[in-house]
């Protein structure tokens, strides 16, 4: 496939298994969303073909809503229930038949008759059979898991916002008996319970799973293959994200020592034939080098570059105390409260995740703290000398249309950013230094690449402009960050470079994401939001993780009701004021004291689930080393081989189901 005379890729071959769960990477432009089009049919290749077998059912999500007008005037739930349009259609059937039977005009001795009443018994036993009377039920659990609620199964489409219509396209392939699922960023408008949620589900799918993804954590949980796709070519890796990066970083270091061994035999030749070209004597081994030369390969490297390394700008530093929040309340319509009751501090140097279910108030919380939104009941006090960075998507919209990119970072004359630069250097005009070099740097980490620098913000996508505030925020010297899904359009390169940038800032920051790998080591406090309450989990955000998956996964055992899951909240899951003592080495010695009584208790659990799992790697391993012999092009030849291969994959199936399932059973004792 090519675009505007360039080759995305060419000759890309590849072979997807039944049951491959497979995790599609590469950096951003690499052709991942178009590779999946060309899958689903969306696209057309110009050369080539994909082949699959007769009658198999794909499903794919887009990363935008292609949900057309007649759908938004349809109920949430009729619409999920459309993905089945095979049981729409034998219900439909069966309602037509009933209609005729019901006819008093009909004589009901007759044979025609008897044809109507065998005609009816057939299609409702069609429609039995494809699960046409646990529809509606399965529909509600699957809409349920992502996060809406019952209330809003009768509400039209219409009322509900992009992000959350992205929910329900993903809700109906679900739903939807499919061979197949592609999916192009499946997490982007997901909170964090709804994620996990998804991922068991996922996990559990027995159809075939291609997906393109920048969540580190949710691609090493699901996939078992990764294939990337880089500088026109493709290559599958047979395990996840993890084991992609371990081995492609062992592989770029083989390639690296290769080429630096060639480039020395290179520079040996040329010096040769540069000395010895016009000697009589020597001309022909002269001659002979030169060819050496043309035949020598060339080893082609990773386009990635090394990752961006930047630091914040020094501010003055706050207070001790940056927020107070005491008997805070939220309500938009004055009836109902978002949150209340809530006691709320924040110190310098705390570094505090916001997390809950989208529509809990996180997002609201953090634009109180901004100064965006007031309180509705109680008090917000802010601290002394607190300069305040707010990151929302909303920030886009400040920015200002007639600059390009590159000026947007210019104008901004502040503190220099990156290491190795004096912060407090200034030229004779009594500004500080900028480098061309490093601005350009600094938007190659954003994603802004060649002539992009050059374009006028007014016409840059929704994602460019939100990556271009959030790197013109990082100029400016604050000492406390609030952050609402900073890394929502950043691929998985340049979420390192902001979260190593985190780790260094010396200030307060506050992060609101469902992004785990980016959350786990930045922050040190969660403090939850639900049922309108706002409180302090005072346990690592490992062990929040870990409670929310095991609960997420008895909900996919069907243990389950209809209304959206809820984490059952652990017993140290406290009001915020309770957990935060005036005196900070108090503070931490309850905290240490309760994570140390915890351990104790589930230590035992945890040991036996880390055995369990080691089994269950093991098994998978020899089960794909067993697949991925089969494809050799002699195996078949060797019957006796074929047999003993056939009855250990039975074995070890029979197995991996008896360890998964006492891996459920302890997840569900610990949680």
């Amino acid at each position: 496939m090519q675009f505007g005379g360039k080759f995305l890729f060419r000759d890309v071959t590849a072979t997807i298994r039944p049951g491959d769960r497979m995790g599609l990477v590469g950096p951003n432009g690499a052709g991942k969303t178009t590779l999946l089009r060309i899958i689903a049919g969306v696209y057309e290749a110009e050369s080539g073909s994909v082949n699959m077998p007769a009658n198999y059912q794909i499903g794919y999500l887009p990363q935008e809503s292609t949900l057309d007008n007649a759908a938004q005037q349809r109920t949430l739930i009729a619409e999920a229930m459309r993905a089945r349009e095979d049981l729409i259609e034998t219900e439909e059937s069966l309602a037509e038949v009933q209609l005729e039977m019901e006819d008093p005009g009909q004589d009901h001795a007759s044979e025609e008759y008897l044809k109507v009443i065998e005609r009816f018994g057939t299609l409702h036993h069609q429609f039995e059979d494809l699960g046409g009377f646990e529809l509606e039920s399965d529909a509600k659990k699957i809409l349920a898991g992502l996060g809406f609620r019952e209330s809003d199964f009768v509400k039209t489409l219409a009322t509900f916002s992009g992000g959350w219509q992205m929910r329900l396209m993903l809700a109906k392939l679900l739903i939807a008996r499919n061979d197949a699922l592609l999916l192009d960023e499946p997490t982007n408008h997901l909170d964090l319970e709804s994620m996990l949620w998804l991922e068991n589900f996922l996990k559990a799918f027995e159809g075939t799973i291609i997906m393109v993804s920048h969540d580190r954590a949710f691609l090493n949980l699901v996939c078992n293959r990764t294939a990337e796709i880089e500088n026109g070519k493709i290559e599958v890796y047979p395990g996840n994200y993890e084991y992609y990066e371990r081995t492609k970083a062992e592989r770029e270091a083989q390639l690296m020592a290769a080429s630096a061994n060639i480039e020395a035999r290179r520079k040996e030749l040329e010096r040769f034939v540069e000395r010895f070209r016009y000697s009589a004597t020597k001309a022909r081994q002269a001659q002979s080098r030169v060819k050496m030369l043309e035949r020598m390969e060339r080893i082609e490297l990773s386009s990635h570059g090394k990752s961006v390394h930047f630091s914040f700008p020094a501010a003055p530093p706050s207070g001790r105390m940056v927020f107070e929040i005491e008997g805070g309340a939220k309500s938009y319509d004055g009836l109902r409260d978002i949150f209340s009751g809530v006691d709320l501090r924040i110190e310098r140097g705390d570094r505090v995740a916001f997390l809950g279910r989208n529509g809990e108030g996180k997002t609201t919380m953090g634009k109180i703290l901004a100064g965006q939104e007031l309180l509705t009941g109680g008090t917000l006090t802010y601290g002394h000398n607190v300069t305040l960075g707010y990151y929302a998507q909303h920030q886009a919209e400040a920015l200002k249309p007639e600059l390009t990119v590159l000026e947007t970072l210019e104008s901004v004359t502040r503190a220099q950013l990156f290491h190795g630069q004096n912060a407090n250097a200034s030229t004779k005009s009594g500004s500080a230094p900028r480098s061309m070099t490093q601005i350009r740097t600094l938007l190659g980490a954003f994603l802004f690449h060649g002539d992009d620098v050059f374009k006028p913000v007014r016409v840059l996508s929704g994602g460019e402009k939100s990556r271009l505030a959030l790197a013109k925020m990082l100029l400016e010297p604050v000492n406390t960050l609030i952050l609402d899904e900073p890394t929502n359009h950043l691929d998985v390169q340049s979420k390192e470079v902001v979260k190593e940038a985190l780790l260094q800032f010396d200030g307060t920051i506050i992060v609101i994401s469902h992004d785990r790998d980016f959350l786990e080591d930045l922050t040190e406090r969660i403090i939850t939001f639900g049922d309108g309450r706002v409180k302090e989990y005072v346990k690592p955000i490992e062990e929040y993780l870990t409670e929310l998956r095991a609960f997420e996964l008895t909900s996919i055992r069907g243990n389950r009701s209809t209304q959206p899951a809820k984490a059952a909240p652990p017993k140290n899951n406290v009001p915020v004021k309770q957990e935060i003592p005036a005196d900070e080495k108090e503070r931490k010695r309850i905290e240490a004291q309760e994570r140390n009584k915890k351990y104790q208790k589930e230590k035992p659990l945890r040991d036996k689930i880390s055995k369990i799992e080691k089994q269950i790697e093991r098994l998978e391993k020899e089960n794909t080393s067993i697949e991925d012999a089969m494809y050799g092009p002699d195996y078949y030849s060797d019957t006796e081989r074929v047999k003993k291969d056939s009855a250990r994959l039975h074995a070890i199936k029979s197995d991996l189901e008896k360890w998964m399932f006492e891996w459920s059973e302890t997840s569900e004792k610990l949680a």
